[in-house]
């Protein structure tokens, strides 16, 4: 870091109220960035059922989800900068809001079968397409303002936003496993279990009331006052730092797209499986990497202390390790273990370049820089499945080969970015 740190820079401090925000409020931002990807997957993994239940075309149920995915794209900068200006808690409380009405309204189609089969596409647009988006859109920016308020030093930054990630794959798999557990019970079972944690969330987020901190208009964070707003329309992107950070993230996460988006059709043409070992295999490889993912970013990382450059630098060279193991038709246990090494290298990439944008920055952009990675992110996984199956129908290896070459662009992003 530059001994004078100019705006675009920012030195943590424990100076300044925004500071040392209580372990609670980290919690309660964690909690609520949590309650909303579980609603985000529980509400996904409900809806094929549901139109077909309703009679819905499958492009119908393609829409509402290409909506969600568009909403987070195109407000997470919006919920950010929203986030910088007037404090993390009032975007907070709107996410778990949006998040709780949005899925009780996903319930309640469910609940209402096809008698009303008229309105429930337009009711599903709204509730899982909007309400849905906008509060994944929120949550993730809102969320690591708070995080970075409470840290005193660089590693500690790098080490709650790690958490977040971490978070973010836990409720990945909480999601899925209320889907999977009480369905059995009826659809909207798992639904409604959601809506139960969101209310929790709005709760708790209310009750940590000022705790939850973050800067308010006109006032001032530990490196001095919020900067201006730019005049410009790129934000955050105007600063070096945040657009090497952004641009390796994306990188990392189309990457990660592009194997998730081919590897049901990779394991069952190379090992000549049938549908039902192949989906089995199929979800087995996600676990693992999920989990591999998950630990890193929850244990490994905060332990490390790495810089977040060095992070993205190691994170990206041992995905692309993995990647050119996984391009090999080696045995499946092999593959397994490909798997978990490459989810936890992505979840180290991940967590390395969301700390390289926000240690970028002072702590007046902190929800801006948070909200283009997020948007960047989300861009990723839909464009991703469309590059990957196009390109698997030319050449089985190509969308692997291309998970190299842009995960090659993030390795070099890192070498020429900062330490």
């Amino acid at each position: 870091m530059p001994p004078s740190p100019t705006p675009s820079v920012a030195v943590p401090s424990t100076a300044g109220p925004a500071v040392g925000t209580p372990r609670a409020a980290a919690a309660a931002a964690l909690l609520a960035l949590g309650a909303v990807g579980v609603a985000q997957v529980a509400t996904a993994a409900v809806l094929p059922a549901l139109s077909r239940q309703l009679g819905l075309a499958d492009w119908q149920a393609g829409a509402v989800t290409s909506l969600s995915a568009a909403v987070v794209v195109l407000s997470s900068p919006w919920w950010g900068r929203r986030a910088d200006r007037r404090g993390p808690r009032p975007v907070l409380l709107a996410a778990v809001l949006a998040g709780a009405l949005g899925a009780g309204v996903v319930a309640a189609v469910l609940a209402a079968g096809p008698s009303h089969a008229g309105w429930a596409w337009l009711l599903l647009l709204l509730a899982r397409g909007l309400g849905i988006g906008a509060a994944v859109a929120a949550a993730g920016p809102a969320a690591q303002v708070v995080l970075v308020a409470r840290s005193r030093t660089e590693a500690e930054r790098v080490g709650w936003i790690a958490r977040a990630g971490a978070v973010r794959g836990l409720a990945t798999a909480v999601g899925a496993g209320l889907a999977a557990a009480l369905a059995g019970l009826g659809t909207a079972v798992p639904v409604l279990a959601t809506v139960v944690l969101l209310v929790g969330a709005v709760v708790v987020v209310l009750a940590c009331g000022r705790r939850l901190g973050g800067l308010t208009p006109g006032s001032a964070g530990p490196d001095g006052p919020a900067p201006a707003r730019r005049a410009d329309l790129l934000g955050g992107l105007a600063v070096p730092g945040v657009r090497a950070a952004v641009v390796a993230s994306v990188a990392v996460f189309l990457a990660l797209a592009l194997v998730q988006g081919s590897v049901g059709f990779l394991v069952q043409d190379r090992y000549d499986l049938g549908p039902a070992p192949a989906t089995a295999l199929t979800g087995g490889l996600l676990l693992v990497a999920g989990l591999g993912s998950m630990l890193t970013q929850g244990l490994l990382v905060p332990r490390l202390r790495w810089a977040p450059w060095r992070l993205v630098r190691v994170g990206s060279a041992v995905a692309l390790a993995a990647l050119a193991v996984y391009l090999a038709p080696v045995p499946v246990p092999v593959l397994v273990a490909v798997a978990a090494v490459f989810g936890a290298a992505v979840g180290g990439a991940a967590a390395g370049c969301t700390s390289a944008a926000s240690v970028a920055v002072g702590p007046g952009s902190q929800g801006d820089v948070a909200g283009l990675v997020n948007a960047g992110n989300a861009a990723t996984f839909v464009l991703g499945p469309l590059v990957a199956t196009s390109a698997y129908g030319v050449l089985p290896v190509l969308p692997a080969v291309l998970a190299v070459v842009v995960g090659a662009v993030a390795l070099v992003a890192a070498a020429r970015s900062g330490r």
